[in-house]
């Protein structure tokens, strides 16, 4: 059964996202920060704790700038803010698996288009963008 998911959009001064590299046996793509919400935890709360996991910074949410629908489930993306921590210092579960490499870097924003970020929908929206967006409903297959 599909588990709701949420994750964030972090843009840094230098125009650059916070991506997840995912590297696994014959494939390498790139996710945004983000994960499964947890039994009684709301979607913001998840976005909030994966950022810290996986990222290793504290983030505040600025608003929801898509809702992608993926396995029959609205799953939200929300602008963030780095409010404290230090990039790439996440300690989370995803780290510990040793077959699957997963590392958090900053990649420029026209950059997004020429990788395999999942969510594609997403991305096409980001790669346009000349200011925020909001609301969006996307849909990725």
């Amino acid at each position: 059964m599909p588990i709701q998911r949420s994750a964030i959009i972090l843009i840094n001064e230098a125009d650059e996202v916070a991506l997840i590299r995912r590297d696994k046996p014959g494939e390498t793509y790139y996710v945004f920060p983000g994960g499964g919400r947890e039994a009684g935890a709301t979607l913001e709360e998840t976005a909030i704790r994966e950022a810290h996991e996986e990222l290793g910074v504290d983030v505040e949410l600025e608003g929801v700038a898509a809702i992608v629908h993926f396995n029959g489930l609205e799953n939200p993306y929300y602008w963030a803010k780095m409010t404290g921590g230090v990039f790439g210092t996440g300690t989370g579960e995803e780290f510990e698996d040793l077959s699957s490499g997963y590392t958090p870097l900053w990649i420029k924003r026209e950059e997004l288009i020429h990788l395999p970020v999942r969510p594609t929908s997403l991305v096409q929206e980001l790669t346009k963008m000349t200011e925020r967006f909001y609301d969006i409903e996307l849909i990725d297959n």
